[in-house]
C-alpha cells in the first residue's frame, strides 16, 4: 500500500498535468484576464456570465487562489515522492556494488570488441590504458589473473546520475521560493511629501497595480529628505522632465539605518524589500517662497501712478502724446525695479512657518499653489496663496499673501486695513512642494527562487553535459606470442557515438 501510495503521488504524467494547469492559470493571470479589478470592471469587458464565472472562480487572483498554491505544493510533492521513488534505484546502480572484472557474459555480446596484437601482455596493456586515458577513464584499475591474463576496469562521469536529484532538489526549492512569494508576498505604494515620512504602505488590490484601502506596516520608515526633477538640456526638448528622484533616509527605532537615492530603475533593498521610485506629483503647498514686504502708502501711490498712465494712454488719440506716455511706463518699470530692490526681503521655507521683521511676526498657516482652481497647479498654472497669522502691535489677526500687487491691495482693505498694518507683502517667487510615489514590495521567496534556478540549471548541466559510462577490458596472451583483447562498455547515452570514438582510438575500420 505505501508503495502504491508512493507511486501515485511520484507519478510523472500526474506532475505533467499540474504543471500545464500552473501555467494556463499563470498565462490567464499574466496576459489574458486583468488582476484585482472589480466586479464592474469584469462586467463591461467580458460579459455578465464571464464576469460571474470570472468572480467566482478567483480568477480576478489567481496568483494568491487556493487553488493556484496548492498546485505549487502538489507539484512539490509530485518531484519528491518521484525522487523518493526512483532516486534510490539509479544510485544505486551508479554507486552501488559492480563486478570489475570483466563479466564472461559479455564476452559472446555483438557490442564486445575483440583484437588481436602480436604483442606481449605488458605491451598491450599499456597501449590500451592509454586508449582509456584519452577516452576520459582518468583511473584504470588493473587486475592480473595470472601471468597471462589482465582484466581492466575505467569509470567515468557517475556524478551524471546525480543531475536527477540535483534538479528536483532545485525545483523543490524554487516552488517553496514561488509558494512563500504567494502566500507572503506584499506590494504597495505610498505617496510622501518632502519632509515627511512613512512607515506604511497602501497595499495593491490583488494582483493589480491599483492602491486599495488595506494598510501594511513596514518594519521601518521612509524619510523623503528630498525631490528632484531633472530636466534635458537640449533645446528640442527644453524643459521635458528627463528623469526624477527621491533622497531618502531609512529609519529603524530611531536610528538612519540606510540613506540613498532612489531613482526610476534603481530601486533600493533594505531588509529584503526593494522600494522603487514610480510617480511623483505637487502637493499643492508651497516649499519655499521669496517674500516683498512693502509699504502701504508706497506700493499704492506707486500703483496709482501706474494706472493714471495707463489710463491716459487708452484714451489719447495724439501719437506723439501717446509715444511719451509708453515712455513713461517703461520708465516706470525701470523705477519698479529699483524699488522692489529696497525694499525688506523675507524668505518662507515650509519647515519654518515663523518669519519676522520689525516688531512684526508673520506665523504662516496654510499655502497653495492656486487659490483658484488648485488642480491647475498640476498643469503649472499658478495663483499662489499664502494664509498668514499677524501678531503686530499687541494685535493678532489673519492676513492673505497673494503674488499680484492688486489682490494685495483689495484684501489690504477688507483685511489689513481695520488693524492700521502699515505693510502690503507680496509672492515674489517660489518653489513648489511634491511628493514622491514609492512602489514597495516584499518577497520573501524571491532568493529561494534563484537559488532553485541555479540548481535545476547545475543539475540540468549535469545530467546532459555528463556522461556515467564504465569500461571493461580482457587482455589475454595465447599461443605464437599474440594476444587477445576483449573490450565492452557501458554508457547511460550516446552508446553508438562513445562506440564510434573507441574504434577510432582503437584505429579500428568498419
Amino acid at each position: 500500500m505505501i508503495k502504491k501510495i508512493v507511486s501515485f503521488l511520484g507519478n510523472v504524467k500526474l506532475g505533467v498535468v499540474y504543471l500545464i494547469l500552473l501555467a494556463i492559470l499563470s498565462v490567464l493571470g499574466s496576459t489574458y484576464i486583468k488582476q484585482g479589478e472589480t466586479y464592474i470592471t469584469y462586467y463591461k469587458e467580458y460579459g455578465e456570465i464571464p464576469a460571474k464565472i470570472i468572480w467566482i472562480t478567483w480568477l480576478n487572483n489567481v496568483f494568491h487562489s487556493w487553488y493556484y498554491q496548492l498546485l505549487i505544493v502538489l507539484v512539490a510533492i509530485a518531484v519528491i515522492f518521484a525522487t523518493i521513488e526512483r532516486f534510490p534505484a539509479i544510485y544505486k546502480s551508479a554507486y552501488g556494488k559492480v563486478e570489475k572484472k570483466f563479466p564472461e557474459t559479455l564476452l559472446k555480446k555483438p557490442s564486445t570488441i575483440y583484437i588481436q596484437y602480436k604483442s606481449s601482455v605488458g605491451e598491450t596493456l599499456k597501449y590500451i590504458v592509454s586508449v582509456l586515458h584519452r577516452l576520459g577513464f582518468k583511473k584504470v584499475e588493473a587486475m592480473k589473473e595470472n601471468e597471462k591474463v589482465v582484466y581492466l576496469y575505467g569509470e567515468k562521469g557517475k556524478i551524471s546520475r546525480m543531475g536527477m536529484l540535483v534538479t528536483h532538489i532545485g525545483i523543490i526549492v524554487f516552488l517553496i521560493g514561488a509558494f512563500m512569494g504567494s502566500a507572503l508576498g506584499v506590494r504597495g505604494q505610498i505617496e510622501i511629501p518632502e519632509g515627511d515620512s512613512a512607515d506604511y504602505i497602501k497595499k495593491y488590490r490583488e494582483g493589480s497595480l491599483i492602491p486599495g484601502d488595506e494598510i501594511y506596516k513596514l518594519p521601518f520608515s521612509i524619510l523623503l529628505k528630498k525631490f528632484e526633477l531633472e530636466f534635458y538640456e537640449s533645446k528640442e526638448f527644453a524643459g521635458a522632465i528627463k528623469s526624477y528622484k527621491s533622497d531618502v533616509d531609512i529609519i529603524q527605532e530611531g536610528k538612519v539605518i540606510k540613506s540613498g537615492t532612489i531613482e526610476v530603475n534603481k530601486p533600493m533593498e533594505v531588509e529584503g524589500y526593494r522600494i522603487f521610485q514610480t510617480s511623483y506629483g505637487k502637493t499643492g503647498e508651497i516649499k519655499e517662497a521669496k517674500l516683498l514686504v512693502f509699504k502701504y502708502d508706497e506700493l499704492l501711490a506707486f500703483m496709482m501712478k501706474g494706472n493714471e498712465i495707463n489710463q491716459k494712454l487708452v484714451s489719447e488719440t495724439d501719437e506723439n502724446k501717446k509715444r511719451d506716455y509708453e515712455k513713461q511706463l517703461r520708465d516706470l518699470d525701470r523705477q519698479w525695479m529699483d524699488f522692489v530692490n529696497k525694499v525688506p526681503k523675507l524668505d518662507y521655507f515650509y519647515k519654518n512657518p515663523t518669519l519676522k521683521f520689525d516688531t512684526t511676526t508673520l506665523e504662516v498657516k496654510n499655502t497653495t499653489l492656486n487659490y483658484k482652481n488648485p488642480m491647475l497647479a498640476q498643469q503649472d498654472v499658478y495663483d499662489p496663496l499664502m494664509i498668514v497669522q499677524v501678531q503686530y502691535d499687541g494685535k493678532n489677526f489673519t492676513m492673505p499673501i497673494p503674488a499680484d500687487p492688486f489682490v494685495a491691495i483689495a484684501a489690504y482693505e477688507k483685511f489689513l486695513k481695520p488693524y492700521n498694518f502699515p505693510y502690503i507683502i507680496l509672492i515674489d517667487t517660489f518653489k513648489p512642494r511634491f511628493f514622491s510615489g514609492l512602489q514597495v514590495s516584499y518577497f520573501p521567496g524571491t532568493n529561494l527562487i534563484w537559488l532553485g534556478t541555479v540548481i535545476v540549471v547545475l543539475g540540468t548541466m549535469l545530467a546532459f553535459y555528463t556522461v556515467h559510462r564504465r569500461i571493461w577490458v580482457k587482455i589475454e596472451e595465447k599461443e605464437n606470442n599474440q594476444t587477445h583483447v576483449y573490450i565492452a562498455f557501458y554508457s547511460q547515452k550516446f552508446r553508438e557515438s562513445f562506440y564510434e570514438k573507441l574504434k577510432q582510438e582503437l584505429n579500428l575500420s568498419d
